[in-house]
């Protein structure tokens, strides 16, 4: 089941939730909307599933015009945040809801639908909780539950409203890894809704970051991680430094800053550089390697794991550096040393960038 939204437009009073918004959903993927809260994300979900209408625009689920039908007839299921499973039914009576309230035509018969919900529950892996209700379920429990119930009315289409929001890291990390195999094995046209980041880059076959109500980039986790179409982009996706800068005969100086980068292909003016932690690299003062390179003093180390995040100070602007264990004791880093810095991989972005940040 493919999607096809164009032009699609959405205000609430003077607020313009969804600009003008362009996207396609591929048939069988898994679709991430990823953005900060107020970026319209959650908005063209509903939309997507007919409990919100457009203002303008088109949808269409394989080549057909459905922003005039109703949920069940665009054979969506949802999944929200915070479950909404019905407290005074069993599990199994949770997930049988969808198949009991279809018109009598359409009904599968009682022993079909528990046959059904059975298999679901062994899907789901809470088959043992068919009897339980709700309030005996921890919340991954429940969520699980809530995604049988959807899957019991076999959509077309799965729609996820930020499914995983209301647990804690450590279920929520078991739950995605669970979702992505599931739906490794079910190949339903998915779109969830996250502000997650590492949700969305861990989770998703492709990732469409959204930013006041427009679609600013759509690609892999990869792409949109490494190849960053905008700076909102780049500064929205994992920890970054980021410094104005000015460009002048193809460099670019930092203010405030003894530190050029080359920007040949960046037009003359102000400018944006970012770079990643991971793209900071410390170097001995006292050598060769340090040449020519700005200083920066350690103002505190935080280690733990397998990494280490070094919070440096460098003429008086603040620079964070991530490297393993392996190179901090290397260097002999301590708090109050200094090193030369060079930056390995910085990202310009020129003045006429749309929406530098």
């Amino acid at each position: 089941m493919t999607i096809t939204v164009s032009q699609v437009t959405k205000r609430f009073g003077s607020f313009l939730a969804l600009d003008a918004v362009d996207l396609h959903v591929r048939s069988g993927e898994l679709l991430a909307l990823l953005g900060p809260s107020g970026s319209g994300k959650t908005t063209l979900l509903r939309i997507l599933g007919g409990l919100d209408r457009a203002d303008t625009g088109s949808i269409t689920f394989f080549g057909e015009e459905a922003l005039g039908l109703t949920p069940r007839d665009r054979q969506v299921g949802f999944v929200f945040q915070h479950y909404s499973l019905f407290r005074h039914m069993t599990v199994h009576d949770n997930v049988a809801f969808g198949l009991d309230v279809r018109p009598r035509k359409d009904r599968l018969t009682r022993a079909e639908i528990s046959e059904k919900v059975t298999d679901l529950l062994e899907l789901v892996q809470l088959a043992p909780l068919a009897d339980r209700y709700p309030a005996q379920l921890s919340g991954g429990q429940r969520q699980r539950v809530a995604l049988a119930r959807a899957l019991a009315i076999e959509p077309k289409v799965l729609l996820l409203d930020e499914p995983f929001g209301a647990l804690d890291a450590k279920v929520r990390k078991e739950l995605r890894r669970w979702l992505r195999r599931l739906h490794d094995e079910m190949h339903i046209t998915s779109v969830f809704v996250t502000h997650d980041q590492e949700e969305a880059l861990e989770l998703a076959d492709r990732v469409v970051v959204m930013n006041s109500g427009r679609v600013e980039q759509v690609g892999t986790p990869g792409e949109v991680y490494d190849q960053p179409a905008s700076p909102f982009v780049y500064d929205f996706l994992g920890n970054v430094n980021r410094f104005e800068c000015m460009i002048r005969n193809g460099e670019a100086r930092l203010s405030g800053l003894s530190l050029t980068v080359p920007a040949t292909a960046i037009a003359p003016g102000p400018a944006v550089v970012f770079v990643r932690p991971h793209d900071v690299e410390l170097v001995p003062c006292d050598g060769d390697a340090g040449a020519g390179l700005p200083r920066a003093r350690v103002r505190h180390i935080f280690s733990v794991g397998p990494t280490a995040r070094v919070e440096l100070d460098i003429e008086g602007h603040p620079l964070e550096a991530v490297m393993d264990q392996d190179r901090l004791r290397s260097l002999n880093v301590h708090s109050g040393n200094w090193y030369a810095v060079r930056l390995t991989r910085p990202r310009l972005f020129g003045a006429g960038t749309r929406e530098l940040p």
